[in-house]
């Protein structure tokens, strides 16, 4: 569960009994501190997952690399051996692991541009909670010296200027959260596929022209 769900839960049914229960309103501050605390050491651990998978991503993409050149080869030399069949069972196996260098590669992207927007949005989120330390701090002076003033009562703060300025704090949290459960939309990807007859008829099509282009590197070099 998220900060916004947090603070919804939390404000919406009992605002006025919890801000009766807790007099003090840093006490209710430090537990969103807490909260931003464990949602940047989710992000950065995020940030950590998608950098790891990069890399195995490139080590796949490199032997898919090699395993269709390595096809190539192959049906070059059954098409020079005028072994057609050879040639294009070698042909589809190259345009097979194309396919995957492909998609792959697309997922190393996506990889990478995850990780950069999980690391700027773990920046964010170290900078608010620098701001609402700050924030803290002057919530506790104002505190002391509301104590130390004439008149002063120790009934709930729910017209004190404290307790609007932690309303305010509480309505960023709440739009910042907004803003990052929408940027995680831009996280997930297009999975449609296109139904397995036409794959095949298109492969098939290309293993067409793979196959002419070698027979006609044969006949150009015979």
């Amino acid at each position: 569960m998220g900060i916004l769900q947090r603070v919804v839960s939390m404000t919406k049914a009992a605002t006025n009994e919890m801000l009766d229960k807790f007099e003090n309103p840093v006490t209710m501050l430090n537990q969103y501190l807490r909260d931003l605390e464990e949602e940047i050491a989710s992000t950065e651990r995020e940030a950590a997952r998608q950098q790891a998978q990069q890399r195995i991503l490139q080590a796949k993409l490199a032997e898919l690399k090699e395993q269709a050149h390595y096809y190539e080869k192959k049906a070059e030399q059954a098409a020079a051996e005028e072994r057609e069949s050879e040639a294009r069972v070698a042909l589809e196996a190259k345009l097979l692991y194309l396919d995957q260098t492909e998609e792959t590669h697309k997922l190393m992207k996506f990889s990478e541009q995850a990780a950069i927007e999980l690391g700027l949005r773990a920046q964010a989120l170290k900078e608010e909670k620098t701001r609402l330390q700050g924030k803290r701090t002057e919530l506790v002076a104002h505190m002391q010296q509301t104590s130390k003033a004439p008149g002063y009562s120790s009934a709930p703060w729910h017209d004190s200027a404290a307790s609007r300025g932690f309303d305010r704090i509480e309505q960023k949290l709440m739009e910042r959260e907004a803003e990052i459960e929408l940027a995680k939309g831009r996280y997930g990807l297009d999975s449609s596929l296109q139904g397995h007859d036409q794959q095949q008829e298109q492969r098939s099509a290309r293993v067409d022209e793979e196959l002419k282009r070698l027979l006609q590197k044969k006949n150009s070099g015979s």
